[in-house]
């Protein structure tokens, strides 16, 4: 189950990545929007790589 969530995670870390590296093309750089998408694509990061962690973990312990 938990490998499940993970995966999840990866997958959700991934589309907040994406969308917002995409929506950071069409922002103007220092506007309040711009920095709120910078830190979803930094928090999109750290869920795909908390994720990975945790699945990678959980196929080590197997």
């Amino acid at each position: 189950m938990t490998g499940q969530f993970a995966r999840l995670g990866i997958y959700a870390g991934a589309f907040l990545t994406v969308a917002a590296l995409l929506l950071l093309v069409f922002i103007p750089y220092g506007s309040g929007e711009f920095v709120i998408t910078t830190l979803t694509a930094g928090l999109g990061v750290f869920l795909g790589t908390i994720s990975a962690l945790v699945i990678h973990i959980e196929r080590k312990r197997q």
